[in-house]
């Protein structure tokens, strides 16, 4: 990692939002492609205070101040990413709806999926954070999408996705809808095995891979491990 990158991640991880618009604009300035400023540096920041969470060094208060650091640096560059986008976008009839699970209050990655996915020009529904299975369910319900994704970025959260996913099986919502799950603290094998997902990703724009090909608009991912997808039909559009 380049040393404009490392001071941008140790801005995300500790929180101080001023440095890391500060090393946004460095790497701008610098000729590094926007996205993969955020994939390569602003992540690795997330993931740092993730890790620190998990083991038991940063607590919620620390956790909201990463949160708040990464958003004034998206607050850069996503504008950017979408420019570059204008243009790729086509009207398209599949109703994509994505949110954190109970407990759970990290919404930047969740964010960056939405904001990319309605730029291709897909039906974007956000569920925003903490959302219980109760509310999940309702939604589904009213908005029958046709693909919805949970992510969680917390161990003690992500044992919420399986018994939600499990519910809409058992209520017969799931018949035409495509269940994904991500975040940090989901992996590959927890998501396909033990929530039962039909697709994981482990970042942002693995998601948005995932859900082009669920859509079948790009080839199958069979070789690649940050994305999985279980094979089943495909969505179809509309």
């Amino acid at each position: 990692m380049n040393e404009t990158y490392a001071r941008l991640a140790d801005a995300i991880e500790w929180g101080d939002e001023d440095e890391a618009k500060v090393y946004v604009q460095r790497a701008l300035d610098e000729g590094y492609d926007p996205a993969e400023i955020v994939k390569e540096a602003m992540s690795e920041g997330v993931k740092r205070a993730g890790d620190r969470f998990n083991a038991g060094e940063f607590f919620l208060p620390e956790l909201m101040l990463t949160g708040e650091a990464m958003k004034a640096g998206l607050s850069i560059v996503m504008p950017i990413i979408l420019a570059q986008m204008e243009g790729q976008e086509e009207e398209s009839k599949v109703k994509i709806m994505m949110g954190t699970v109970e407990g759970d209050v990290h919404d930047i990655g969740k964010n960056i999926c939405l904001a990319m996915l309605q730029a291709q020009g897909f039906d974007v529904i956000d569920l925003g954070v903490d959302n219980d299975e109760d509310w999940i369910v309702e939604q589904v319900k009213k908005e029958q999408p046709d693909i919805l994704g949970l992510g969680s970025y917390m161990t003690t959260t992500m044992i919420h996705i399986p018994p939600t996913f499990e519910r809409l099986h058992r209520e017969g919502l799931t018949d035409n809808m495509k269940l994904l799950a991500g975040g940090v603290a989901v992996n590959r094998r927890w998501a396909m095995e033990v929530a039962k997902a039909d697709g994981y990703a482990d970042d942002a724009w693995g998601m948005i891979d995932l859900v082009n090909e669920i859509l079948d608009l790009t080839e199958p991912s069979e070789e690649r491990e940050d994305i999985g997808y279980g094979r089943g039909e495909k969505v179809k559009i509309r």
